[in-house]
């Protein structure tokens, strides 16, 4: 298997964990090494290796700054597991407080060949709470010959009385970077052809888990000639960039037809819908980044993207953050649902009618949103309406000029302006203020409409 055939020998060897590997380095320099080391983090990130290599290089008859040599009588030994002196315990089947006891009864006896007792105890979260009683008292007072290293994926599970009394080394999750640089270098080394898209494809499908990723480059390998991006996601029935940007456009603009075609298709293809809900959650996750930043940085954004983007333009945060949540319920209900098509199926036609779930709080708060830019947009028209009322209105008092103010030409008044001019004057004023105030009414209908209907 890959991961065991490529299993660093060294600290050289081991990518990633830079700042854990400059205090180990730093340890195995000066020689000054503690009595209890916690390795804790995500899975494949290297802490069993990371501690194999340790233990060899506390024993070893030349260390160097990249650990042991692993040519000597003592790193051979541990190598080939032909010593006593290296114990390496599973704690996921090993964890009853019997096993325990055993084990701390034998750091009694001194090495029987390397200069000091060294324990890996593996998944040691496993163990029970019994069994961490029992080994509390060796991790505190350890005899000088022993050395424990104790590695989890679940640092909360272990008690505060044994991480006290350890250092504690935190392993993140490798970057997507590093696990196709690994990647890249074990393929060139058995002469695999590939394509680097299709290594990023499969390191993002890895999780930060360098294990994961070279098991399934084992599993790909074995099938192509060639590794490509195409086999990759047929291999994996991952969904592609497409297929989500037409789902995502059919959610936001309420297309349920649309939508379940496509849904149909993906799932008659084969595809894991497992799968489409994780990448439903990605797509929307980046709907919610792109909404923040807006159109900065527009240049570098690829092409999947700048479509995405167009599509959510108009579309409001707080809804996305909506269909997000519903993409979520449903990641945790299609694990243990018999019928996961239809789950799938009502969350797609959930999301493309929204109006229909006013208990929700996030869709509640998209339509006081909505509201809320109704209110503004109606009141500015009210507004320019008022000041138009106004201006007629002040125009209307204007003082008459006397024939003084005329040059001697008297002013034809009202009331010496013929019936039918008057009349026409008069009604086309009325006419007007008719016209204003039914606009005013129109627009306070429209207010009173959007905020309690």
């Amino acid at each position: 298997m890959l991961h065991t055939k490529y299993r660093p020998k060294n600290f050289s060897e081991v990518y990633g964990q830079e700042q854990n590997l400059a205090t180990l380095r730093k340890q195995v320099e000066t020689r000054n090494y503690s009595s209890a080391y916690i390795f804790a983090g995500h899975r494949g990130t290297g802490k069993t290796s990371i501690a194999r290599i340790l233990a060899r290089a506390m024993c070893c008859e030349h260390p160097t700054v990249d650990g042991p040599c692993n040519t000597c009588r003592n790193c051979r030994m541990i190598l080939e597991e032909k010593t006593m002196d290296f114990i390496e315990l599973d704690a996921a089947s090993n964890n009853t407080i019997a096993d325990i006891k055993e084990l701390v009864a034998s750091t009694t006896y001194l090495p029987a060949v390397l200069p000091k007792k060294i324990y890996i105890i593996d998944e040691v979260h496993n163990l029970s709470t019994n069994a961490f009683d029992a080994l509390l008292k060796t991790i505190e007072e350890p005899p000088e010959h022993c050395v424990f290293i104790l590695c989890t994926t679940e640092l909360h599970k272990i008690p505060a009385t044994i991480r006290s009394r350890c250092s504690n080394y935190k392993y993140s999750a490798l970057t997507i970077d590093v696990i196709s640089q690994r990647l890249s270098y074990v393929l060139n080394d058995i002469g695999k052809k590939y394509e680097n898209e299709a290594l990023e494809l499969i390191a993002q499908q890895a999780e930060g888990s360098l294990r994961d990723a070279l098991s399934i480059c084992e599993r790909l390998i074995l099938t192509a000639d060639v590794l490509t991006c195409a086999h990759v996601r047929e291999a994996l029935f991952l969904i592609d960039d497409s297929i989500k940007l037409k789902i995502a456009e059919c959610i936001i603009n309420q297309d349920i037809c649309s939508g379940i075609d496509y849904l149909q298709k993906i799932y008659e293809d084969g595809n894991n819908l497992s799968q489409l809900t994780e990448t439903m959650i990605q797509c929307f996750t980046d709907c919610i980044v792109l909404k923040s930043i807006g159109n900065s940085d527009k240049d570098k954004k690829d092409n999947y993207h700048k479509q995405l983007l167009s599509v959510i333009q108009d579309t409001d945060i707080s809804l996305i953050f909506w269909y997000t949540d519903q993409f979520c319920k449903l990641k945790e209900t299609i694990r243990n649902t018999i019928n996961p098509y239809m789950d799938t199926m009502l969350t797609l036609i959930k999301c493309c009618n929204p109006e229909l779930l006013d208990e929700d709080k996030a869709y509640l708060l998209h339509r006081i949103h909505t509201l809320e830019k109704t209110v503004d947009i109606l009141s500015k028209r009210l507004e320019k309406i008022t000041d138009k009322s106004e201006v007629t209105e002040n125009t209307k008092k204007e003082p008459v000029s006397t024939p003084e103010d005329n040059d001697g030409f008297v002013e034809t008044t009202s009331e010496e302006i013929p019936f039918r001019e008057g009349e026409e004057e008069g009604s086309s004023s009325k006419e007007s203020e008719e016209s204003e105030e039914s606009a005013s009414n129109d627009i306070f209908s429209q207010l009173l409409e959007s905020c309690f209907f």
